[in-house]
């Protein structure tokens, strides 16, 4: 005769938020433990338990410790908003693991430091080319031409964590409606989708930085043509201008002329950015019509779903995962004797091999 394995009592009100910082319905986690949806509601709702097994399953599931489900409370996650144009359309627990490892960073970083974030002040008067040109001089850099996208990529984020005390990391967000999100706190954060490309990631970077220089956070999916919402047309502009001042832009593109896919693919080239940026440039300068920008979008929207195959490089993958101010930050508590070898790699949640590599050396 099997045994009837025993039932934890838990607390219901931790169980349902575990559930919903995690991303899952009740009727996805009922067929995940293939139990009845009666039974969850019953669980979450103090009229039931679940088995040791069946906790262990869920703390697989919603990638939390196991202690977590014996607590009393959780942690809140950071309230963004969400600026997609599909808001109704559920967020993937991807992007709510997202939002809870950089939630966990910024702790981790203000224990391990006395560093805050030093988001300047601009008049909100300025408008988005005014704040952009403005903020790179806050920043006292040119404007990065004829490089590589990721290696303008990664300077940029150097300059920013540098100069700003931000924390950047990517993650695999699953998502085709999220390119990125922003926390503003006392440690901001932007974390990008780890998927997209060097090229898309840049924009999307300048993107959620304006928002921390609007002192807000957000979910944005990164339309950028879009008008519906005043603040992301802002935060997009913004960004076009920062990667793409339109001066120098203008200038560069009349040494092109005419402006044939050549001298586009040639622009492209020049600034490191995605194609749908200096096509929406050329729109916005006048150098090309609507119907031309249409045209171009819809052969885009066809690119994007193509997919992306390749050798990863998981040394690279794990440093953008933990942001770099976040591995010196730790590491240097690590160095210092603040902390040991084992908080240090479970802090920025490494394999053993990883932290080997990016801690003790």
């Amino acid at each position: 005769m099997k045994q009837k394995q025993k039932e934890f009592t838990l607390s219901p009100a931790v169980l349902k938020a575990l559930r919903e910082t995690s991303g899952y319905s009740v009727e996805e986690i009922a067929k995940k433990l293939r139990v009845s949806l009666e039974k969850v509601i019953e669980v979450e709702s103090g009229k039931s338990n679940f088995t040791l097994i069946q906790i262990k399953k869920l703390a697989d599931i919603y990638k939390r410790p196991l202690a977590a489900f014996f607590s009393d409370s959780i942690s809140e996650l950071p309230k963004l908003v969400d600026y997609r144009i599909n808001r109704d359309k559920k967020l993937s627990p991807q992007v709510y693991l997202a939002k809870r490892k950089a939630q966990y960073l910024i702790e981790k970083i203000k224990e391990l430091s006395e560093k805050r974030s030093k988001i300047p002040f601009f008049p909100r008067k300025l408008d988005a080319n005014e704040l952009a040109k403005e903020f790179r001089k806050c920043l006292n850099i040119e404007v990065v031409k004829y490089k590589d996208p990721e290696e303008i990529l990664s300077y940029y984020k150097k300059v920013l964590e540098n100069e700003l005390i931000i924390l950047i990391i990517e993650y695999p967000l699953k998502a085709e409606d999220v390119r990125a999100f922003s926390i503003y706190s006392d440690i901001s954060v932007v974390v990008l989708n780890e998927g997209d490309k060097p090229s898309i990631k840049l924009f999307s970077l300048f993107h959620e930085i304006c928002h921390l220089l609007k002192n807000n956070s957000g979910i944005c999916s990164l339309e950028i043509e879009r008008q519906d919402q005043e603040i992301e047309f802002f935060c997009n502009r913004f960004a076009a201008e920062f990667l793409v001042p339109s001066d120098d832009f203008i200038n560069e593109v009349e040494k092109l002329k005419p402006i044939d896919e050549v001298a586009i693919n040639q622009l492209t080239a020049m600034y490191g950015v995605s194609k749908q940026v200096i096509m929406i440039r050329l729109l916005w300068s006048g150098y090309i019509d609507k119907q031309t920008y249409e045209e171009f979008k819809r052969g885009f929207e066809t690119e994007k779903k193509e997919k992306k195959y390749g050798r990863r490089n998981w040394d690279k993958i794990f440093l953008n995962r933990i942001g770099t101010l976040s591995l010196l930050e730790v590491k240097k508590a690590y160095h210092d004797g603040k902390i040991t070898f084992y908080e240090a790699s479970s802090a920025l949640d490494l394999k053993a091999k990883y932290a080997e590599k990016f801690i003790a050396s």
